[in-house]
């Protein structure tokens, strides 16, 4: 198989990036007509997410060592598989419990499909343009907000739910077919028989390394609390805010817009990687969350949540193109780790997050997620932080 151009590479990678970001946003407009149909509630639709994500943090750590041994396209096309079936197992759940199983698959494909597109930019780039890939493949994660969410809603509310997550499925099944015939085969071809040990001794560096620890660290509180936010968003536009279907489709596309602009001028500029950018971008992202779940943004709650998402994508990038640049461990292990740790955060924010709402409603919510942005800051800018 030929090796595609950077262009090309670059467009399948952010293909695969965009189905990662499906596998877990494309049912939460739908969570108010879910847990009608489902018999179940909002919160508990949101613990989905969770049971997906300590799944994919548990493979998440044998996968990165594995993928820098044997290669990154394969189990990214195993992956991508896994979140189609998940898409077209969610569209025909009978009940929330066969809903819950079904999360497995989506648990392998986030492990697989979230963090090896970023390895793949890490490793097939080097200096300007692998910070650009870097910038690109991430953004590339808000275009399930920016295209999907709007369509998906578009065709839910002509038919239902169902048919809109099937909808998804063969977007998938396209999506992948794309993605397996244009990366290049793997050309790894270890000598050294495969030993569990191995697998562990690679993530010693990473251990080792102050800075990366503080990476990851800062990794986990995003992932509490932005997508603690976009767990329950679309049940917060639906319900405490009154919009309809397509409306909360409008508002996914214009955050995810952003979160993508924020992305790519962050590949593009350097000075926006850096602890300090990284700590404002947490502050600005976490208080106006926690002024727009208050009820105190009124008529500006879409503007905030805009310039949100912005901080969001700025925080998300700078981790990453400073991960990528001074790791002292290969790009899968780094990448893989830094997706499971996200993971971790995120399922620590969905079920914070249910509980915050079961407790004091979406204000509750709102004071929690903003109290996390505002550690992630901290930690950001904690001494010894500065390179």
């Amino acid at each position: 198989m030929q090796r595609p151009s950077e262009g090309r590479m670059l467009a399948a990678l952010c293909v695969a990036s965009f189905l990662a970001a499906l596998n877990f946003f494309a049912p939460t407009p739908f969570y108010p007509e879910m847990a009608r149909d489902l018999q179940t509630t909002v919160p508990l639709l949101g613990q989905v997410m969770t049971v997906m994500v300590l799944i994919s943090a548990a493979l998440g750590l044998a996968i990165g060592p594995l993928a820098d041994r044997y290669g990154y396209r394969r189990p990214l096309l195993v992956g991508l598989v896994a979140v189609t079936a998940t898409l077209l197992g969610t569209s025909l759940a009978p009940s929330y419990p066969v809903l819950l199983g079904i999360s497995i698959a989506g648990g392998l494909g986030d492990a697989l499909v979230f963090a090896l597109p970023l390895a793949i930019a890490g490793t097939a780039f080097s200096g300007e343009a692998r910070r650009r890939a870097i910038g690109w493949t991430t953004a590339s994660l808000s275009s399930a907000s920016i295209a999907g969410a709007p369509l998906l809603t578009a065709i839910g509310g002509l038919t239902n739910w169902r048919v809109a997550l099937g909808v998804a499925a063969l977007v998938g099944a396209a999506a992948s077919w794309f993605v397996v015939t244009t990366l290049p085969p793997d050309n790894q071809r270890p000598d050294t028989p495969l030993r569990v040990r191995a697998l562990a001794r690679a993530y010693a560096p990473l251990l080792q390394h102050a800075p990366s620890l503080r990476l990851f660290g800062l990794t986990a509180l995003r992932g509490a609390w932005w997508i603690g936010l976009l767990t329950y968003l679309g049940a917060f536009l639906g319900t405490a805010m009154g919009l309809s279907t397509g409306a909360v489709g409008i508002v996914y596309a214009l955050t995810g817009g952003a979160y993508a602009a924020g992305s790519i001028a962050t590949g593009r500029l350097a000075r926006l990687s850096s602890p300090a950018a990284i700590a404002l971008g947490s502050v600005v992202g976490g208080g106006l969350i926690a002024v727009v779940l208050t009820g105190g943004a009124g008529w500006a709650a879409v503007p905030l949540l805009v310039v949100a998402s912005v901080a969001s994508a700025i925080c998300g990038v700078g981790v990453v193109a400073l991960l990528a640049a001074e790791s002292p461990a290969g790009a899968g292990v780094t990448m893989v780790l830094n997706g499971t740790i996200l993971n971790l955060g995120t399922a620590g924010g969905a079920v914070l997050g249910g509980v915050l709402i079961s407790l004091g409603g979406y204000p509750a919510l709102g004071i929690g997620l903003g109290l996390l942005a505002l550690a992630s800051a901290g930690l950001a800018v904690w001494p010894g932080a500065r390179r």
